[in-house]
């Protein structure tokens, strides 16, 4: 398992850096046991310089043939970085001690990237039974752990519940990542602000601080997290996708530009990188730079990438809007085959606002109907059609299709304000502009701030949108 972070700016570590670093600038030898050069590796990772990192490991493998830190950190450097669970098993193989805990470890990780939750399971329930209580002790919460970094999520809650060492920071940490992940938000943040009060300079702790708080909407909050992070570890991935991430929700495109793309000069390989270079370009208005980006994403997004729903969408809504209708059409014509993609009716109406924004109305209007057809008139497709239409300017039919979407749906359904509120602006209708805004944000903040927050200072929190209204002359098209 990694290291804390903290050891790395330990005394102890620095001085055998320092001597690792002179010997290679002098050509001498040095003796460095397996454990200290792959601490060294490790250490090059987190860096971000992963050609290094494995440089620095080859070396420690070839040193010592069988030994478990090197090699374990190998499979795992083909296992994530190189998409290779072959050339990992490979790796894991060649330990010498196939009873070590790091062992399970990494075959068990070898399997989940398989997809094989069950057989991990299986084969980590069998060690279970053989080790003894001393081992167990941490084999269980490692394993949580283990479980937990893949989203599989009950099997990590069955490992947890296991241990009794309930006061333990890591099990903290992990009860903590375990309710985030669950939409436990507000037990989560409690946890993660205990737990930094304990120790403020983890990376981690306030990572996870981070995401429970951009879940939770509090996205300044999030940011200055983030920055706590960044301050500790200059080159934390997640603390600096985390920040890219909040600065994107405030709208401030040019700062959330800087930071995803620093963090895809740490982590090139992946596509999300790409992805919201490209959507903060596109919302800084450079059509181009947008495009170039996205088909970056689209190079570096694997099979089974959580991304490739957005960059096909993102695609399809810039080629439009240059006037590239077929190509865009060609990416929306994607969504339908993307494996696990089960509501084929917002890419009916994607397709729709495609044809909508070309002035090729008849079919956009199959698009629409076909989808409303198909979804049963679900409230969630009518909405998104009538976004569709404010989009396109058409700003009386959509201000009528939202009126009749809060007819036919239950008192506290409380999406679509927010876009209500755009049209009665448009249409000049102050009145219920103001009504809406009020409305918006008090039933549903989250979708104020992404739908209003350009109208107000990036600074103001969407309860105070209305009062700001009040005291100020309303915002006009």
């Amino acid at each position: 398992m990694p290291l804390h972070d903290q050891y790395y700016d330990s005394k102890e570590f620095k001085e055998i850096l320092r001597k690792y670093e002179d010997a290679r600038e002098s050509g001498e030898s040095i003796y460095l046991d397996p454990d200290e050069l792959t601490d060294i590796a490790e250490y090059y990772h987190i860096l971000g310089n992963v050609n290094h990192a494995i440089e620095v490991i080859d070396e420690a493998i070839y040193m010592f043939p069988g030994a478990v830190s090197p090699l374990s950190f190998r499979a795992r450097v083909a296992l994530l970085k190189e998409d290779n669970p072959q050339k990992a098993n490979e790796y894991a193989e060649q330990i010498e001690d196939k009873s070590d805990l790091e062992y399970f470890y990494i075959k068990a990780e070898i399997m989940i990237v398989e997809n094989k939750i069950e057989e991990a399971d299986d084969y980590l329930e069998a060690q279970y039974e053989d080790m003894n209580d001393e081992d167990r002790a941490d084999f269980v919460i490692d394993v949580a752990t283990l479980f937990a970094d893949y989203d599989a999520l009950e099997k990590a809650q069955k490992w947890l519940m296991r241990s009794e060492e309930t006061d333990d920071p890591d099990y903290q940490e992990l009860k903590g990542r375990i309710a985030l992940a669950k939409g436990n938000y507000e037990e989560s943040e409690r946890i993660f602000n205990t737990l930094i009060d304990q120790d403020p300079y983890s990376s981690p702790y306030w990572n996870h601080l981070a995401s429970t708080q951009l879940m939770r909407n509090n996205i300044r909050d999030a940011i200055q997290s983030s920055e706590f992070s960044i301050a500790i570890n200059p080159n934390d991935e997640e603390a600096i996708l985390n920040k890219a991430n909040g600065l994107l929700s405030l709208g401030n495109y040019e700062e959330a530009y800087k930071y995803f793309k620093r963090y895809s000069e740490l982590c090139p390989t992946e596509d999300c990188g790409q992805l919201f270079q490209g959507i903060s370009m596109l919302n800084m208005g450079n059509l181009e730079k947008g495009i170039e980006h996205l088909k970056n994403a689209e190079k570096l997004m694997k099979p089974d990438s959580p991304g490739q729903y957005e960059i096909y969408q993102e695609l399809a809504f810039a080629l439009s809007r240059k006037g590239e209708l077929q190509e865009a059409l060609d990416y929306a014509n994607k969504l339908f085959h993307l494996e696990g993609v089960v509501d084929k009716n917002e890419a009916l109406v994607l397709k729709g606002h495609l044809f909508m924004e070309n002035r090729q109305m008849e079919e956009a209007q199959k698009c629409f109907s076909e989808a409303i057809k198909e979804s049963n008139g679900s409230p969630k497709v009518f909405l998104r059609i009538a976004i569709s239409t404010y989009d396109n300017g058409f700003y009386k039919s959509a201000y009528r299709m939202l009126n009749t979407l809060r007819r036919v749906t239950d008192p506290d359904y409380n999406e679509g304000y927010s876009y209500m509120a755009l049209c009665c602006q448009a249409l000049g209708l102050t009145d219920e502009f103001l009504q809406n805004v009020k409305t918006a944000c008090e039933v549903n903040p989250q979708e104020a701030r992404i739908v209003l927050g350009e109208l107000f200072p990036t600074e103001l929190e969407p309860q105070d949108y209305y009062d700001y209204l009040l005291s100020n002359n309303p915002p006009t098209t």
